[in-house]
C-alpha cells in the first residue's frame, strides 16, 4: 500500500459490472481497483483467521480431552484429517462457482457471507458435541464454510489489486493471517473455560470479516457464462494442466511443502507442550498464545518489508527461497528445544520465515494465474496445496511421533520447507 496517501473511505457506489461472456477466451472488463480493497482484504483475512484458529489450535484439542483424555491424540488426528478432506473439496468448488456467480451483490461476496454462516454452525456443533464423532462432524461443517469464504477472499486479490501492488498487499494478507492467530489465541485464553471460550472468539472474527468485505465493489456478471458446466467441468474444479501451466505447477508444489512445514508447528503445538514440557490443560491455552505471539513478532519484523521489497525489485523467487530456509531453521530450533523459552525462540524464527514466505508466494501465484476469468477456480486449486498437507499430516504424524517423538515431526517439517525452496527455482515466468 502507498503509505503516503491515506486510505479513502469507500464511496457508496454500485458494484462494477462485467459484461456477459461467451464460451472461449473471455473479454470481460476489469473491476475498478480501489485503495480500500487493498486495506479491506487483509482485514477480512484477519477476521477469517480469528474465526478459524481457535478450533484448529486449541478448542478441538481441549474438547476431545474433555470427552475422553485417553483417546484425545488419536481422535485429534482423525478430526483434523477428515476436516481437511472437506476443505480440499470445498475450496476449489467455491472458487469455480464463484467465477460463475451472477448475484447482484457480486461474484465473491455471496460466498464470503454464506461461508461465514456455515462455518459458525460447525463451530457451534463442536462446542456442544457429546462425542468425538460429533466433533468431527462440526469440524467438517466448519471447514466447508470457512473454505467457501477463503476461496472468495483470496480471489479478491487478482480482482481488485494491480500486479505491481500485489506483493505489498499479499504481505499484509500474510501479516493479517498470522496476526489473527495471535488475537484468536489471546481471546481464547481471555475468556473463561467453557462455551464462551469456544464460541465468542470465532464470532468476533466472522463479524470483522463480513464488516470488511461488505463495502468492497465486487465484480458482477450480468449474465451466466454460456459455456457448458457438466461433470467434466465440475471435476475440472480440482485440477489444472501442469504441462500448459508449469509455473503454476511448481508454485503449487512450493506451497504444498511449505504448508507441510508450517502445519507441523501449529496443529500439534498444544499436545507438544503437554507431552514434552508437562504443562497442564489449564496452562496450555496461555502457553499456546505466547508461542503464537512469538511467531507473530517474527512476522511483524519481516513480512511488510519483504512484500514492499519484492514489488520494488520485481523479484519473488529469491524471497521465497530465503524465507523457506529461515522457516526450516525455526522448526529445527523447536525440535531441539529443551525449554519453553527455546520453543518461543524457534517460533519467532519460524514466524519470520513462514510469514515472509506466504506474503511473497501468494503474489507469485497471482502473477502466474492462467486467466483472470478463472482466477477463483485456479486459486482454489492452488489452495489445495494448503489443505492437502492438513489432511495427510494427521495420518502420518502419529506414526512419526511414535517412532521419533515430536522432534522427529518438526525436523520432517524443516526438510519439507527446504524442498519447497528448491521447487520455486523452477518457476520461469516470475523472477
Amino acid at each position: 500500500m502507498d503509505e503516503s496517501n491515506p486510505l479513502p473511505v469507500p464511496v457508496a457506489s454500485g458494484p462494477t459490472v462485467i459484461p456477459p461472456v461467451a464460451a472461449g477466451p473471455a473479454s470481460a472488463s476489469r473491476p475498478g481497483r480501489s485503495r480500500y480493497a487493498a486495506f479491506a482484504i487483509p482485514i477480512a483475512i484477519l477476521g477469517w483467521s480469528i474465526a478459524l484458529i481457535p478450533p484448529l489450535v486449541v478448542v478441538i484439542a481441549l474438547r476431545l480431552r474433555e470427552i475422553d483424555p485417553g483417546t484425545a491424540a488419536g481422535n485429534l488426528s482423525l478430526v483434523l484429517g477428515v476436516g481437511a478432506l472437506f476443505s480440499l473439496v470445498a475450496n476449489p468448488l467455491a472458487g469455480r462457482f464463484s467465477d460463475r456467480t451472477t448475484s447482484r451483490i457480486g461474484m465473491r461476496k455471496p460466498w464470503v457471507f454464506s461461508g461465514a454462516a456455515i462455518g459458525y454452525v460447525g463451530i457451534v456443533v463442536i462446542a456442544f458435541a457429546p462425542s468425538a464423532p460429533v466433533v468431527l462432524l462440526g469440524w467438517a461443517i466448519a471447514q466447508v464454510g470457512m473454505n467457501f469464504a477463503l476461496a472468495a477472499l483470496i480471489a479478491l486479490l487478482p480482482d481488485q489489486i494491480a500486479p505491481e501492488r500485489r506483493g505489498r498487499t499479499a504481505s499484509f494478507i500474510s501479516l493479517a493471517q498470522n496476526l489473527g492467530g495471535v488475537l484468536a489465541t489471546f481471546f481464547v485464553q481471555l475468556f473463561p473455560a467453557g462455551l464462551v471460550q469456544y464460541l465468542v472468539p470465532s464470532l468476533i472474527g466472522l463479524v470483522l470479516m463480513i464488516a470488511a468485505v461488505a463495502p468492497i465493489r465486487d465484480r458482477v456478471l450480468a449474465e451466466r457464462r454460456t459455456e457448458p458446466f457438466g461433470l467434466k467441468a465440475l471435476l475440472g474444479s480440482f485440477v489444472f494442466n501442469p504441462r500448459k501451466n508449469p509455473d503454476l505447477g511448481w508454485a503449487w508444489l512450493t506451497r504444498f511443502f511449505m504448508t507441510t512445514a508450517q502445519f507441523t508447528a501449529t496443529s500439534y503445538l498444544t499436545y507438544f507442550l503437554i507431552s514434552v514440557f508437562h504443562v497442564s490443560d489449564a496452562q496450555a491455552p496461555t502457553l499456546v498464545f505466547e508461542a503464537i505471539l512469538a511467531n507473530a513478532v517474527g512476522i511483524l519484523l519481516i513480512t511488510p518489508v519483504l512484500g514492499w521489497l519484492s514489488d520494488r525489485l520485481r523479484r519473488r523467487k529469491l524471497f521465497v527461497i530465503i524465507s523457506s530456509v529461515v522457516a526450516a531453521v525455526g522448526l529445527l530450533v523447536i525440535a531441539l528445544a529443551t525449554s519453553i523459552p527455546a520453543v518461543l525462540v524457534g517460533e519467532l524464527i519460524l514466524g519470520a520465515g513462514a510469514g515472509a514466505f506466504f506474503a511473497v508466494e501468494l503474489a507469485l501465484i497471482a502473477d502466474v494465474l492462467p486467466s483472470d476469468e478463472t482466477a477463483a477456480k485456479d486459486l482454489g486449486v492452488a489452495n489445495l496445496a494448503q489443505s492437502l498437507p492438513q489432511s495427510l499430516l494427521p495420518v502420518a504424524a502419529p506414526g512419526v511421533i511414535a517412532a521419533f517423538g515430536y522432534p522427529g515431526l518438526f525436523i520432517g517439517g524443516a526438510v519439507a520447507g527446504v524442498v519447497g525452496a528448491l521447487s520455486v527455482t523452477r518457476v520461469k515466468k516470475v523472477r
